[in-house]
């Protein structure tokens, strides 16, 4: 161990190889751009060429992307437009189907058609009521016709069929 040491610090008889270098190795882009400099010879007023058609390419692509938007925005508001005049026209005809069927409508076409409305002078009148509202209730009714009035119900109710002919007739 002791000899590796002074030999590493230079105190050794043999002759140490010059340290290497690393080689450095150029990337895909850096190559494919000598090679194709190389093969088209390109000098700098071709390079100042290129520059210029992709500066122009770039400016084309700008021009028609904004050409789009220009177009897409006159379309929207075309449809924006559109669509106010249809929710107008939408209300308008709900407006419309309103006032056709009001009254003062339905009975203007009413008039029109020939038919007129006639003001009620009387009122039909309600027959009396034959119910005792002071009566306890639960209380049996109380049958006030005379006898003979009731057999001669009887006798037309077996024949004839009918049932409390006399009630009618009572007031």
């Amino acid at each position: 161990m002791a000899r590796r040491r002074l030999g590493a610090t230079g105190a050794s008889p043999h002759v140490t190889a010059p340290p290497r270098r690393r080689r450095r190795t150029r990337g895909f882009i850096q190559v494919a751009g000598t090679v194709a400099a190389e093969r088209l010879r390109l000098n700098l007023f071709g390079h100042a060429y290129l520059g210029v058609g992709a500066v122009l390419i770039g400016l084309l692509f700008y021009l028609a992307i904004a050409a789009q938007i220009t177009s897409a925005s006159y379309d929207i508001t075309r449809l924006q437009d559109q669509q106010r005049q249809l929710i107008a026209e939408q209300d308008q005809l709900r407006y419309q189907e309103v006032t056709l069927h009001a009254p003062a409508q339905v009975q203007q076409q009413a008039a029109h058609s020939g038919m007129e409305r006639v003001v009620p002078s009387s009122y039909v009148a309600g027959q009396e009521v034959a119910v005792d509202l002071t009566a306890p209730v639960g209380a049996s009714p109380t049958d006030t016709t005379p006898l003979w009035m009731r057999a001669v119900a009887a006798i037309v109710n077996t024949v004839g069929g009918t049932r409390d002919v006399m009630a009618a007739t009572k007031k």
